[in-house]
């Protein structure tokens, strides 16, 4: 006997595009309806999981509200009963929208899984707030692989602005020319941006502020790592092509600026434009490779001793990458410095160098190796005979595996976000820094900076 399983049925398409909604009540005679606190009391909660949203109905609609002390059309869904909440962004505050703006949210939620995203469509978007952008964009990117193009409807220019700005900016300043007045961008970029890109629009704007005002201190080599990383990351198409020729000039100018960002900023500028490619600094060594460096074979036609290695080179950075007899990871890097390293990086204190080892699997729908989540590991780059250079030795995997290095380094300092347990494993990994090395640079860092704890348990082995 078979049993039958029923399928899942697709929730309603009408939920809420905000994590915060408030029921509307109805107002005195002559006063618009009032609203109810923020998700009933529970601000913790987030409206768009809340079970009455997937058991039953709700139409998408608008109504007039008050807002700061004036009458607003805010967006809006209504239950089957008739009762009705309306949408509320970061503030607390409801989400604007025009009656036409309500109809067409209505129509993209009844086409979620393939939503239109047509010039006109666009343009409709754009004309209206951005807070309804922000939200819709948001729970698009989150639930569906929406089309690029939509994201275009989002205030680009802003970024646009920023990134010309910086990069006329960072160019004087390190040319030490005069630069011509550049206008203060307009609008802040804040959050708006995190649909379509997530580390862009808040390092971009830090970096942009930090020129302008010529900020003292460490603060540049966190801002530029975390911009490039974000670029490296982001969907292209996403963006439109006046914002990524903008940010593909401020990549190349931070490129300019410090080689020790060089390859990155080629990389992330070549993805953005589609032009003058970069061959990535990432190799991939199958479980064979592995095998025959650890079995002692000699390679075909060579005399080696055990032990395979790789060589990997964009100028200025060159790798070579050695699978030893006792199946040992070596990684050993070297980028080319300039004669006199940036002021702002001897301010920043000494570079990290991510380097990230994702197994790799083939991709049974495409039969394609498929590079899965990842260990990182930590190179500290030492500075010396005009070159910054590092070395580290892990365990090999076992399986096929993809060794990236082609994320941009950050200042030890800066990585006061990395899990205590992963400084730990990169501390172990650096087997050429001695303990009393690993003081002189960790002891003088903050005191909640996790590399402290990273140290204690490293020390504790090591005593």
């Amino acid at each position: 006997m078979t049993t039958e399983h029923p399928e899942k049925t697709a929730p309603p398409p009408h939920r809420p595009l905000s994590d915060w909604i408030a029921r509307v009540r109805p107002g005195t005679p002559g006063r618009p309806p009032a609203i109810g606190p923020v998700n009933d009391g529970d601000e913790r909660t987030d409206a768009r999981t809340m079970p009455r949203f997937r058991t039953q109905p709700w139409t998408r609609t608008s109504l007039m509200v008050e807002r700061a002390g004036e009458r607003c059309r805010a967006l809006a869904l209504r239950a089957p009963d008739g009762g009705t909440v309306v949408e509320l962004d970061d503030c607390g505050a409801p989400i604007a929208v025009s009656q036409t703006g309500a109809e067409l949210i209505d129509r993209l939620e009844n086409h979620w899984t393939e939503p239109p995203a047509d010039p006109r469509t666009v343009d409709r978007l754009r004309a209206e707030g951005l807070a309804l952008r922000y939200f819709l964009l948001h729970r698009l990117a989150r639930e569906t692989d929406a089309p690029p193009a939509l994201f275009h409807s989002l205030p680009w220019e802003r970024v646009d602005a920023a990134a010309r700005s910086a990069s006329a900016l960072l160019r004087a300043q390190t040319d030490s020319s005069p630069v011509s007045p550049v206008p203060p961008p307009v609008g802040e970029l804040r959050h708006w941006f995190t649909p379509a890109a997530s580390s862009l629009a808040g390092p971009l704007q830090v970096l942009e502020a930090g020129l302008r005002t010529e900020r003292e201190g460490p603060w540049f080599g966190r801002e530029a790592a975390t911009l490039l990383s974000g670029l490296l990351r982001a969907e292209p198409r996403r963006l439109p092509d006046a914002t990524r020729n903008a940010l593909a000039g401020l990549a190349g100018v931070l490129g300019e600026a410090d080689r020790a960002l060089h390859h990155s900023a080629r990389l992330a500028a070549a993805r953005l434009t589609g032009t003058h490619p970069v061959t990535p600094m990432r190799r991939l060594l199958d479980s064979d490779f592995v095998l025959r460096a650890s079995s002692g074979e000699p390679r075909p036609g060579h005399d080696e001793p055990s032990g395979r290695s790789e060589f990997l080179e964009q100028w200025p950075v060159a790798a070579v990458l050695t699978v030893t007899g006792n199946r040992l990871l070596e990684i050993e890097m070297e980028i080319e410095d300039h004669p006199a390293p940036p002021t702002r990086r001897r301010t920043d204190g000494p570079l990290c160098q991510p380097v990230t080892l994702r197994p790799v699997m083939e991709d049974t729908d495409t039969d394609t190796p498929a590079a899965g989540p990842g260990t990182r590991y930590w190179i500290l780059l030492h500075a010396e005979a005009g070159a910054l250079g590092g070395f580290i030795a892990v365990p090999a995997p076992d399986h096929t595996f993809e060794v990236d290095l082609d994320a941009p380094p950050l200042p030890l300092r800066f990585l006061d976000r990395v899990p205590p347990g992963e400084l730990e494993a990169s501390l172990h990994a650096n087997e050429h820094i001695t303990l009393s090395e690993w003081h002189r640079v960790i002891d003088g860092l903050a005191p909640w900076h996790p590399a402290h704890t990273a140290l204690a348990a490293y020390a504790a082995r090591h005593g």
